[in-house]
């Protein structure tokens, strides 16, 4: 009996028609609020129901007309954006701030890695910050803050990002239905206006990256030889920044190699219209070896094995049986306590199969679909790395709530159809699996995005952030023409059956949401006003002495009312601490806890002082973040007669208690 042959793409496409269903399920029931859950099947329901009208009014429109629509949405998109930029400045924290301060000095000629121990640490974000000190020369000889020269970068990104997506969706599908339905999410989602926009860091680069690979990929055939020089140095420049900013890129070169290696076998013909772009992906690879340590040497970083952490720390801490396979602060104070890299090393050893085995090959299995579940669901990637907003205007405060709930909601809806429209696109595939052939372009996306899940499913910690490269890839996949649905390529209106039943089904979810008992949101991570960006204690970063009954004081603008207050302070500090109403001048007395002081009560709008004082007759140490040119709060910090423009205390209003 002859066995008969099935592609391969086929068979990667069904593994990744699983992994759709996961961040299907995770989007639509994730974070657990059942209000939420209702209004996402609303919207997912309605856009079903609605698509036919949309597909046949999209169809009518000329290329002229929808050029114009596409160049409206993008620039209403960057004025939405420069606005969230000048009046809601976030408060950025943890990774992405150390890298920022660190550039910061290195633009300035301050060649100095021992302000913390985190490149010590996780030396992989050296070169990123390298890069960045780079173009904060740049917008320093602009006169440029360090605030709006950093944001600059996000926004010429970002938007770089948008662009190259559509002109890729557009370019692909030949339709005019998919840009302008991809560009209308770009407009009305977080997606441009949050994490992207308002935190630099790798996430960002690695997904223009993406962009412009399978962009060079897709029209690389049609392209002249001019063309072809200038997209293909373009090319090579993109992967070599992409991978030395952000490793774990390395997950497309190991794609690109299968399929070469594939094609080699299989289909030389094929092969040899890609082979070009192929080798130049391949040669910025191995050209980003020598660039990284380039970088480190320019920027005088030297390595300590003293502090570093092996990267099967990474591994062992996805496996943690008390936390769901993402950073966990306890595994790395436990790292941290032992001393040497290979002292790390050799407790990792033994340490890592003891957890595999106390989760056992059920516990396994269950860890690598609670990390997909995580890794393909957006619900909490637009508050990555931030605090909150320094201070918002009183207008958005009052709708804050709100408008972050249908945001959160837009987002799952958005991501929902396109795992759904990928879902059934991959099952098309394997549906043909004994007829198709195997199409380069498809199979490199394809396994692009396995590799990734695979990566932060099966290796790695695991993050929402990270699932974002998925958009460039799953983009792709649902405008390539040869998947498209029969509903897309004949416009038939929903029956009168399918009418009632959407009709009931949204009935029934109305009537769950008006009966369901939690709120569709909580002032719960709505703060008034904040500051929290710092470089941890934990990174033994240095601390500001301040002299026997020196004072320090900073002003804080409330605009909307606050139910508790907390200033960090360096633990075992003793200051006494007061918050001053500067319209009323009523005083109210923090109290003391072990990092903190603090103050639970109700603050109406206006105007105050933080003010601390240091009781003793000797120096103590405070806690203060300092930069040189990133305004981090609307106020200057004071220590007694003197005025520090870019320090700040680090701090919290909070709505809730």
């Amino acid at each position: 009996m002859r066995i008969r042959k099935i592609s391969i793409t086929s068979v990667l496409a069904l593994i990744l028609a699983c992994a759709m269903l996961i961040g299907i399920i995770s989007n639509i029931f994730v974070p657990l609020n059942l209000k939420a859950t209702c209004l996402v099947l609303i919207g997912c329901l309605a856009i079903w129901y609605l698509k036919p009208l949309y597909l046949k009014w999209t169809s009518q429109l000329s290329q002229r007309t929808v050029n114009w629509i596409l160049a409206v949405i993008i620039i209403l998109m960057m004025v939405v954006q420069l606005l969230v930029l000048r009046f809601l400045p976030a408060s950025v924290y943890h990774d992405p701030f150390r890298v920022l301060v660190q550039a910061e000095q290195l633009s300035h000629g301050h060649l100095n890695w021992n302000d913390s121990l985190y490149f010590q640490r996780f030396p992989n974000n050296v070169s990123l910050t390298v890069l960045m000190s780079g173009w904060l020369k740049l917008t320093n000889l602009l006169h440029l803050d360090t605030y709006w020269g950093i944001h600059l970068l996000s926004f010429i990104l970002l938007d770089t990002f948008i662009i190259a997506i559509l002109r890729s969706v557009r370019r692909l599908s030949h339709q005019n239905s998919a840009a302008l339905l991809a560009a209308l999410f770009f407009l009305v989602s977080p997606f441009a206006y949050t994490y992207y926009l308002q935190v630099f860091y790798s996430d960002l680069p690695t997904l223009v990256c993406l962009a412009v690979v399978f962009n060079v990929l897709i029209g690389w055939s049609s392209f002249n030889r001019t063309k072809k020089g200038l997209t293909g140095a373009g090319l090579l420049i993109s992967v070599i920044i992409g991978e030395v900013v952000k490793p774990n890129l390395i997950v497309l070169l190991v794609a690109v190699l299968l399929v070469t290696i594939w094609l080699l076998f299989k289909n030389r013909q094929q092969l040899k219209a890609i082979q070009t772009p192929l080798l130049i992906i391949i040669l910025g690879f191995i050209l980003a070896v020598p660039t990284s340590a380039g970088l480190k040497a320019a920027s005088h970083y030297h390595a300590n094995n003293e502090y570093a952490f092996p990267a099967m720390h990474w591994v062992w801490m996805s496996y943690n049986p008390n936390n769901a396979g993402r950073y966990d602060i306890k595994d790395v104070e436990t790292l941290s306590s032992i001393q040497g890299k290979q002292a790390k090393q050799d407790y990792l050893n033994k340490a890592l199969p003891e957890r595999l085995a106390k989760l056992g090959p059920v516990g396994i299995m269950t860890r690598w679909i609670e990390k997909a579940s995580i890794l393909l669901n957006v619900s909490l990637m637009p508050k990555a790395y931030t605090g909150g907003y320094v201070a918002a205007p009183k207008l958005y405060q009052r709708f804050e709530l709100q408008l972050s709930a249908v945001g959160m909601v837009i987002m799952r809806i958005g991501f929902v159809l396109l795992y759904a429209e990928t879902l059934l696109r991959c099952l098309r595939l394997w549906r043909r699996r004994l007829k198709s052939t195997d199409d380069p372009r498809i199979m490199l996306t394809i396994l692009t995005a396995l590799g990734y899940i695979a990566f932060h499913t099966l290796l790695w910690e695991t993050e929402s952030r990270y699932g974002q490269v998925m958009i460039p890839l799953l983009g792709i996949l649902c405008a390539v023409p040869s998947l498209a649905l029969v509903s897309e390529r004949r416009i038939r209106l929903r029956t009168k059956n399918e009418g009632w039943v959407a009709l009931v089904a949204v009935v029934a979810l109305v009537v769950t949401y008006a009966s369901a008992p939690h709120a569709l949101s909580t002032t719960k991570g709505h703060d008034v006003a904040v500051q929290q960006s710092q470089l941890s204690l934990q990174f033994d970063a240095k601390k500001t002495k301040i002299k026997p009954y020196g004072t320090l004081s900073q002003q804080v603008q409330l605009n909307h009312k606050a139910k508790r207050f907390e200033i960090s302070l360096a633990p075992a500090a003793e200051f006494s601490g007061t918050l001053i109403n500067e319209q009323t001048h009523q005083h109210y007395e923090l109290y003391r806890t072990f990092k903190s002081l603090m103050l639970k009560r109700t603050l109406p709008v206006g105007k105050y002082r933080i003010q601390l004082r240091n009781d003793l007759q000797r120096s103590q140490s405070v806690l203060i973040t300092k930069t040189l040119s990133y305004r981090l709060a609307p106020y200057p910090l004071k220590i007694d007669q003197s005025q520090y423009p870019y320090w700040s205390f680090v701090y919290t209003f909070s709505r809730a208690r």
